[in-house]
């Protein structure tokens, strides 16, 4: 039987805010806040291609059909040219701010705890593990790099999980 739209973008609000609640819980450790992150998933046609991808990777037996997972690469591959906190928006890793890298890790870090928590479908033990694995080789300058690891570590430190599962609580 096919599921309600109705019920996917449901899942896909509540799922959605919820991260952008943990990017700001992670924001609010180091003093930053960022009320923006993530709105163009509240926007066609970047929202149906997350709703459905979202909606699968959360409600075991849920299929995404090619067409959905099409929409969803197109919805990836738009949102992350498209939004400062996504590397694929810059020609240049050097271009990118400190306020910016600091969205990226919070980002980073909503996303790992996600993926490790509450799906259980990461590779990377922590948002230290991934930068290393991932991001280490890119061409950021020393000074970024420094900033970028010191970032990952006060968040690691300053982490209370409790908080973080509070964020994610009703989601499955």
């Amino acid at each position: 039987m096919p599921i309600p739209m109705d019920e996917i973008l449901k899942f896909h609000e509540s799922r959605t805010q919820r991260h952008i609640a943990a990017v700001n819980y992670f924001a609010g450790l180091l003093g930053y806040h960022f009320p923006k992150h993530d709105y163009d998933k509240f926007i066609n046609p970047v929202m149906i291609g997350y709703a459905y991808f979202n909606y699968a990777r959360y409600h075991d037996g849920c299929k995404i059909t090619q067409q959905y997972r099409d929409a969803f690469n197109k919805s990836h591959d738009e949102h992350h040219s498209t939004q400062p906190h996504h590397l694929e928006h810059y020609k240049d890793v050097q271009e990118i701010p400190n306020d910016v890298l600091v969205e990226m890790v919070c980002d980073w870090a909503s996303a790992n705890f996600e993926q490790t928590k509450i799906v259980s479908e990461d590779d990377f033990d922590s948002v230290m593990d991934y930068f290393n694995q991932c991001m280490s080789q890119l061409n950021w300058t020393d000074k970024q790099r420094k900033f970028l690891i010191q970032t990952i570590q006060s968040v690691e430190q300053l982490t209370d999980t409790t908080q973080l599962y509070n964020i994610w609580k009703g989601i499955v």
